[in-house]
């Protein structure tokens, strides 16, 4: 399967488990639940990135009011800039990517807003971590969900891909700590084992640009040119 393909069928799958789909497209997407192993699989996926979510929100609704705040909030967030050259499956592909990453941060706002008004749940140990790593607040470039009970962590691309002759390169900056690699990310979504424990609450996630395999030297080539603090999703 193609990338482009496979990031339809990765953002379709996501949409249909976030419930955001229009009616007519639901019924297409069950009917293809039915006859297609390929988008089971990714419906699977995105079920499991999401179900720490659910569990940490329980029984506790999410006031209207806020619902409607946070709604209005990814409505009015920056739009994606046009892409040149009239590539209008591109931008569609883009938009959906950015759409699908929009509602995820809107739930995980959502789930958490919830737990600090109800204020009775008992939260589980923190095992879950996740970053939105973005251009200064813009529009979310990578998400990372960091999983210390498995000793992973999974990145998801929604920006465009790195030029051919250069590569993104995900490090971990700690306070007082010289940058860490967490490698190279090569691919619009990637699970591996993580080399260091997020211990501590201000430990950053950051991507830079560097020569096509990764830095040479260890060290970042440049300044970051996306980032997000990385926080535990059951405070």
């Amino acid at each position: 399967m193609a990338d482009a393909d496979r990031d339809d069928l990765d953002a379709l799958a996501g949409e249909y488990v976030l419930g955001t789909l229009p009616a007519d497209e639901r019924r297409a997407a069950e009917a293809r639940y039915a006859a297609d192993a390929g988008f089971r699989r990714a419906v699977s996926e995105w079920e499991i990135r999401l179900q720490p979510l659910a569990d940490a929100a329980g029984e506790a609704p999410v006031a209207a009011a806020l619902r409607h705040r946070i709604l209005a909030g990814i409505e009015t967030a920056p739009a994606i800039p046009a892409v040149s050259g009239g590539n209008v499956v591109a931008l569609r592909r883009a938009v959906r990517r950015w759409q699908i990453t929009s509602a995820l941060v809107g739930a995980a706002a959502a789930v958490l807003a919830a737990v600090v008004v109800v204020g009775e749940l008992r939260p589980p140990p923190q095992t879950e971590f996740v970053a939105v790593l973005t251009a200064g607040g813009d529009s979310p470039a990578f998400v990372a969900t960091v999983n210390t009970a498995a000793g992973t962590i999974s990145v998801r691309r929604v920006a465009e891909a790195a030029p051919a002759d250069k590569s993104y390169e995900l490090w971990s900056i700690a306070p007082d700590e010289a940058p860490r690699s967490l490698g190279v990310v090569e691919q619009v979504s990637l699970t591996q084992q993580l080399p260091v424990s997020p211990a501590g609450d201000a430990l950053t996630l950051a991507i830079t640009l560097e020569p096509k395999g990764g830095s040479p030297t260890g060290a970042p080539s440049g300044a970051p040119i996306f980032s997000g603090l990385l926080v535990a999703t059951e405070e």
